[in-house]
């Protein structure tokens, strides 16, 4: 077998990792202005991500435009952000996104984005969860496709050049941990990249894909939470999940909260409908159905809803590991109003809700937590590294609103974009040594396939790592199904360590992915078990209360040596950055 060796080097100042909303804003900013940028995306640029192929009957960004409601302002905004996360977020990330959020959807408007509107001319506003006025503003249904193409066509105009199917494995650093470049593996000819840049914007979404079923595309690994946290960048809230029901034949598609409104009936395997007897005598199915939101929480009846859902995968599933739904025909009239696109999109795929059984499970959709960035412009503690977008830790806690996933990424992509650039700009000259620097990525590759003799296959052994993480730390969890999980991957990692799967020069694309999976699962479930109490997302079977005493605290996952440290980290107050002045 022959050694893996660099097969193209490209200088730039900005290397872009991901091809989303947030990616692509921070991409766009760079280049206008002046920096040489360079895009590296995982799969195809534009069909694959969260951005590309969300969808819910709710999908919109957030912004405190006032045109439903003039009461609403970026101070709002900010406030109602906090309440969702206060205690586990930095404020000062919130306050730079609600205040800049109305430049961002005029950038959009300016750009050719023609959002929905009233007959007034302005745009029309919808309410999400814990939004105190409405808010979110939409395109015809299908908002971050529609911002991403409109990103996309203005990126094109700089020429950036985007390099698909590559995946960044790992970020070179110089003698004071300095940003000097990276290594990336081009998934359908295995050519190794390396990238000669002083900065690097992590923006390739989130790790939802370590789990049997999620939204968006597979390639949704968490490659960017391990690249990050090998260079010492701590990883915050990774225990807050968020996971829903989605139909999941012929291919995921999310039941957002309006869905529930019509009353979906569900089914076991032998045919019994479930929820009745899951739903204790003081709560109604009334109220189960009308608090039904996405995602999983705690806090409403809902918690019954998904919570018969897992119970019933464990004993009664069918034949895809979930449960079967019908529509009422006495439902038909709710279901053009309250989720019209939901069931066009099941018709698209073959499935007539009123006479078809489709098969619902719980899929995981967005991580809450990330690598942390410590300030507004994305910077993290390593120099020449940002981080924005779903990579990005600090600003979702808990809890976040809906549409500010969407913000996010045009605010912290804007500004790290910007910020990148002018770093780079700054510099006089390279530091790269390239024999020097470059050795290690590529004695990590060649270390993967020397020792890769063994049979055991790395696509069941990803397989089996997203059948742990699904039945063991999904909506309920607790200290024994954590320790499975946890036994799980302590094994995959010594055998991909001791040589025991077959690795080759045409799968090590694989192998890096495994490797990059175990390290994000191990802090998913560090966190979990670290946090002894039930909260929003996370829901600890054997701590069902939640602990405002003891638990108004972050944990943090952070790399000390060989070792995954685990501690937690209390955030400063609103009035204590005002005394500081950076609010």
């Amino acid at each position: 077998m022959s050694k893996l060796s660099v097969s193209q080097i490209i200088e730039t100042d900005v290397l872009v990792v991901g091809g989303g909303g947030a990616a692509t804003r921070a991409a766009l900013s760079a280049a206008q202005m002046g920096a040489s940028v360079r895009m590296a995306v995982k799969s195809k640029w534009l069909r694959s991500g969260s951005t590309a192929t969300a969808f819910s009957e709710l999908l919109a960004i957030a912004a405190a435009i006032g045109h439903e409601d003039e009461r609403d302002e970026p101070e709002v905004h900010y406030e109602d952000t906090l309440d969702a996360g206060r205690g586990f977020i930095d404020p000062e990330l919130v306050w730079t996104l609600a205040s800049e959020m109305p430049d961002r959807i005029q950038d959009l408007i300016n750009m050719g984005l023609n959002f929905d509107k009233q007959e007034n001319g302005k745009l029309v506003q919808g309410m999400s969860d814990f939004a105190t006025y409405p808010r979110t503003c939409r395109v015809n249904g299908v908002t971050a496709r529609h911002i991403l193409t409109t990103l996309s066509k203005q990126l094109k105009k700089y020429q950036t050049p985007v390099d698909e199917y590559t995946m960044i494995y790992k970020i070179l650093t110089g003698k004071e941990g300095e940003v000097l470049g990276a290594l990336g593996v081009h998934k359908q000819t295995n050519e190794i990249v390396l990238y000669k840049t002083p900065t690097i914007i992590l923006a390739c979404g989130g790790a939802h894909h370590i789990y049997k079923y999620a939204v968006g595309t597979p390639d949704m690994t968490g490659n960017g939470y391990a690249m990050a946290y090998e260079l010492g960048v701590p990883l915050v809230n990774m225990e807050f999940v968020q996971i829903g029901p989605a139909a999941i034949q012929p291919s995921i598609t999310l039941l957002s909260g309006p869905v529930w409104k019509a009353k979906p009936i569900l089914t076991n395997n032998k045919g019994k409908q479930i929820l009745e007897n899951y739903i204790p005598k003081n709560i109604s199915l009334e109220e189960v159905y009308r608090s039904k939101v996405f995602p999983f929480t705690i806090s409403s009846p809902a918690f019954y809803l998904d919570t018969a859902i897992q119970r019933e995968l464990e004993t009664n599933p069918s034949r895809n590991g979930g449960v079967w739904c019908t529509m009422s025909e006495e439902t038909k009239e709710i279901v053009e109003e309250k989720m019209p696109k939901t069931k066009g999109i099941l018709k698209s795929k073959g499935i007539n809700i009123f006479e078809d059984k489709f098969e619902v499970a719980l899929v995981a959709q967005c991580m809450n937590g990330g690598a942390l960035i410590e300030t507004p412009n994305g910077e993290t503690k390593v120099k020449g590294l940002y981080a924005a977008g779903e990579t990005a830790g600090g600003v979702r806690g808990p809890d976040r609103p809906g549409g500010n996933s969407l913000a996010e990424g045009q605010v912290f992509g804007n500004r790290t974009g910007k910020a990148a650039a002018s770093y780079a700009k700054s510099l006089t000259e390279s530091v790269f040594n390239e024999e020097q620097d470059l050795q290690e990525g590529l004695d990590e590759l060649n270390k993967l396939i020397k020792n890769g003799n063994g049979e055991k296959d790395l696509d069941n052994a990803i397989q089996s790592l997203k059948e742990s993480m699904y039945r063991n730390c999904l909506v309920m969890r607790n200290k024994e199904r954590l320790d499975e999980v946890l036994k799980k991957i302590d094994s995959l990692h010594y055998e991909l360590e001791t040589g025991e799967f077959n690795i080759t020069n045409e799968n090590v694309f694989d192998a890096i992915d495994l490797k990059h999976m175990l390290l994000v699962s191990r802090s998913i479930v560090l966190s979990a078990l670290t946090r002894k109490e039930s909260r929003s997302c996370h829901y600890r079977e054997d701590f069902p209360n939640k602990d405002n005493v003891k638990w108004v605290k972050s944990v943090v996952i952070s790399k000390q040596g060989e070792t995954m440290d685990v501690h937690t980290r209390k955030w400063p107050s609103h009035r204590e950055l005002e005394k500081k002045g950076t609010i």
